[in-house]
């Protein structure tokens, strides 16, 4: 920016010295030729006192120069020739410089910056070169002149222009920082709008990497509790099985809260999901550095021990588990008491990968819950095989409920007198040999499947369509389970659709609950007992004798028969003294309550003739008949026509017509 200030500067006194050599020069034209012409003006130097004199050319410089100070320029005419009225004046070094420069080339101009008085000034000069004819002529011709051979275009004097250029530099530096200052400015605005983009970038970037990260960890962890999913903790289970050593070993342990679903549907999910986070972070802190921890699904969590170095220490983190999960809860609004029920297992050389390791300790899991739950049971070799039986026979249950391949089967039910009074109803299911399963087997594992609502509603339709063939006063009793209270659908209205469908009277059809279910006889439970009571079915308290709870709702049910457990049958005379007060307190509560009672279990004559003598309105067991098909009830039922023919023939009576039909219907 100086620079060009100076440039400027430079070209102001470039053309100041150009006009004044063009006023110079016609000045010298049309004044001073003239007048030389005519002769009646003198050309001086000193023409201000004389009116008869006009200002020589150089004095007419002089006369411009002064006027131009108030300019802050300063006009010089300066020769090295003794010039009369220049005798005072001498060059300086800038002016003996351009004196210099213009003998070697008559055209050339020199400047120079300098500072005076504290001002900044530029200094030009340009050659004073003879230009027109009469001023040759003139200084050829005066006898004031230092020679007399000037020629055209010959350098008779160095003309200085000297300008203050202060003005020059202020307005240039005023601009220079305008211009920094716009350039600082617009720096400044760029530098922003870069960081703001380069911070909007990084924050974009931020964003993304904490997604990303967020994204990854959900893909690894379970986002409710923190701790890894099932996929990341069989991987990392895997990974350390491979980096097992040959002292070192790992163990899983398999958790599954007990009553969780009780809590959860109790207090709400919220309360269920804060227990959760709870157990969590209670587990974390039985873990070593090396151990991991995950959430498998819904109540069910992994620990997996990955530096073992004594087989002993697994047995002893199942047992912390347990310990620690049996201490009560204390949550934001409740205090919950749970406990964990934990299988475990070691890993071996037989196991490849986290999910075997993992198998194993579910299959243990699996055995501590059946042993009473709130506890743990270290997995054994011989686990596995059990698993597959009943993996197996589980597959052969659910094709027997989709194929109905199950069997009802009927056990005769006696009356004190001996009389058949009908059969109760049992579901049978035969193996692949044959052979018949247990029903305390299969029918555990059907509730479990949740296929006990359908089996149980295919049993009463088939009960009530064989007992409708038989004569009208025998009954067919069907067992209930627990689990079909619980269902959506209704059991009266199941109930109340076999006896339409098969036609079968009134009271018939007798309903055996277990005591079992009284346990949870809430409002809904009660409510259901009654509808069935309507919908045409008596109702009979099996097992009595062996809950807690009976005799709290026994007198509010619709009960119509209680049937003593088998447990009560003394196998030995010996034994019948001790039981007796016990079982006539039963039934005389039966009878109190207007209820008739029914013993299980007889396999002998006398406990037959025991039970007589008590007044038991009904027995039953394999004295009287083993559970049997269809076909065989009917000649059970056939049977005991005849007798009660036989007697009446031999009494003396005559059989009724309702007798000879049922007689033909059964036997038909």
């Amino acid at each position: 920016m100086k620079a060009a200030a100076i440039e400027a500067a430079y070209r102001s006194n470039i053309e100041t010295v150009d006009q004044i050599k063009l006023t110079r020069g016609y000045y010298t034209r049309n004044v001073v030729a003239k007048e030389l012409a005519s002769g009646h003006l003198t050309p001086s130097h000193d023409h201000k006192g004389n009116p008869n004199a006009i200002p020589l050319p150089a004095t007419f410089v002089q006369d411009i120069s002064d006027l131009l100070k108030e300019r802050d320029t300063t006009l010089s005419l300066i020769s090295p020739y003794p010039w009369p009225n220049r005798a005072g004046r001498t060059m300086d070094s800038f002016q003996t410089t351009a004196w210099d420069a213009f003998q070697r080339d008559p055209s050339a101009i020199v400047s120079r910056e300098e500072t005076r008085d504290g001002k900044r000034l530029l200094r030009i000069a340009v050659p004073d070169r003879m230009t027109e004819a009469a001023c040759v002529s003139c200084h050829n011709n005066s006898p004031e002149s230092p020679k007399r051979d000037w020629k055209l275009d010959d350098v008779r004097a160095v003309m200085e222009v000297t300008k203050v250029i202060e003005p020059y530099l202020a307005a240039a530096e005023q601009r220079s920082r305008m211009i920094v200052l716009a350039i600082t400015a617009a720096t400044t605005v760029v530098i922003l709008i870069l960081f703001g983009v380069a911070a909007l970038f990084a924050r974009h970037e931020r964003e993304k990497r904490d997604t990303d990260q967020h994204v990854h960890y959900l893909a690894h962890h379970d986002s409710m509790t923190g701790t890894l999913n099932r996929g990341s903790f069989l991987a990392s289970l895997t990974g350390a099985m491979s980096r097992l050593q040959s002292r070192s070993r790992v163990a899983v342990h398999y958790i599954d809260l007990d009553r969780f679903k009780e809590i959860n549907d109790q207090l709400g999910h919220g309360v269920g999901d804060e227990l959760l986070r709870a157990v969590a972070k209670r587990l974390k802190r039985l873990l070593g550095p090396e151990d991991i921890i995950s959430r498998l699904g819904g109540d069910e969590f992994a620990v997996a021990q990955t530096n073992l170095q004594d087989p002993g220490e697994v047995g002893v983190m199942a047992d912390r588990i347990t310990r620690a999960l049996a201490k009560p809860f204390q949550l934001s609004h409740h205090s919950v008491i749970v406990s964990g029920s934990v299988g475990s297992a070691g890993a071996t050389v037989s196991h490849a990968t986290g999910d075997e390791l993992l198998e194993d300790a579910d299959i243990a899991l699996y055995r501590a819950k059946h042993a009473g739950r709130a506890c743990y049971v270290v997995f054994a070799p011989e686990m596995r095989d059990a698993m597959l039986t009943r993996r197996q026979l589980e597959a052969h249950i659910r094709d027997a409920v989709a194929r109905e391949k199950f069997e009802v089967y009927f056990q005769p039910l006696v009356r004190r007198s001996g009389r058949l009074d009908g059969f109760e109803a049992l579901l049978r299911l035969r193996d692949d040999r044959g052979e018949f399963i247990s029903p305390s087997v299969f029918v555990p594992m059907v509730e479990d499947m949740g296929a006990i609502d359908s089996l149980g509603a295919w049993v009463i339709r088939n009960a009530c369509a064989a007992a409708a063939t038989w004569p009208a006063h025998l009954k067919i009793s069907v067992n209930l389970s627990p689990v079909q209270f619980r269902s959506p659908n209704s059991i009266a209205a199941i109930v109340a659709d076999a006896i339409a469908a098969s036609g079968l009277g009134a009271g018939r059809l007798e309903l055996e609950i277990t005591e079992g279910l009284l346990l949870e006889a809430i409002d809904d439970v009660i409510e259901q007992l009654f509808e069935l009571k309507n919908a045409g079915a008596a109702i009979v308290m099996d097992d009595f004798g062996t809950g807690y709870s009976s005799l709290g709702y026994l007198w509010r049910l619709p009960f119509d028969k209680i049937k003593v457990d088998k447990s009560f049958v003394p196998e030995e005379e010996a034994s019948q003294q001790s039981v007796t007060p016990v079982l006539q307190t039963i039934i005389g509560l039966g009878r109190t309550l207007n209820m008739e009672v029914t013993v299980e279990g007889i396999e002998t004559e006398a406990q037959a003739e025991f039970f007589r003598d008590l007044n038991c309105d009904y027995l039953q067991g394999y004295l009287f008949g083993r559970p049997m098909p269809r076909g065989d009830a009917a000649i059970v039922i056939l049977r005991d026509l005849l007798d009660e023919m036989a007697e009446s023939i031999g009494s003396g009576a005559v059989a009724t017509a309702d007798e000879t039909t049922c007689l033909d219907q059964v036997a038909g």
